[in-house]
């Protein structure tokens, strides 16, 4: 019978800087390439590991530290929808009306089927007096939602009636 070896390293160990830090890495982040938690070595089922903390974070009135968590999320990964959506969230629970719109916007480019910040960049453009662009926003939302299965499509629809509403009283009264 033959003897078989099993082949292991002396020693493992765990990736450095230098390993992430590498320069075909930064050139790759420089150029675009990577975002930063790439760069760091962050894989995404990590990044929505710490998502669900900032979620409990929000969700528990935390607001503070969720808005720390999601902050670290979007600068680590720019180009996650979900994240500037919450981040979003958060910010329109704190009264920051101007850095949820933001948010909503950049979650919108990012993602236009995302019917949850259209709906939220939407209530938030009626409080800020602007309801021909939330009737936009609505629309869209309705669009993306026609048979009315997310609560947030119906919460639109509630909306886009008030919105047409008061729409319709400005322009009466400016007759």
């Amino acid at each position: 019978m033959a003897e078989t070896f099993e082949l292991k390293p002396d020693e493992t160990r765990d990736a450095t800087l230098m390993d992430t830090f590498s320069p075909d890495r930064v050139e790759k982040f420089i150029m675009g390439e990577l975002t930063l938690g790439q760069l760091y070595g962050i894989s995404i089922e990590e990044a929505y590991s710490m998502a669900e903390l900032g979620y409990t974070f929000m969700e528990q009135g935390r607001l503070n530290e969720a808005q720390t968590v999601f902050q670290g999320l979007v600068v680590s990964n720019p180009y996650d929808a979900y994240f500037h959506t919450v981040l979003g969230s958060i910010y329109q629970k704190q009264e920051n009306i101007d850095g949820a719109v933001e948010e909503y916007s950049i979650a919108i480019g990012l993602d236009p089927a995302n019917l949850e910040a259209y709906v939220n960049r939407g209530e938030l453009l009626i409080r800020k007096g602007n309801f021909e662009m939330a009737a936009v926003d609505f629309g869209i939302a309705l669009h993306l939602d026609p048979d009315g299965h997310n609560p947030s499509a119906n919460r639109a629809r509630a909306l886009a009636s008030v919105t047409a509403a008061a729409l319709s009283a400005a322009l009466s009264s400016a007759k």
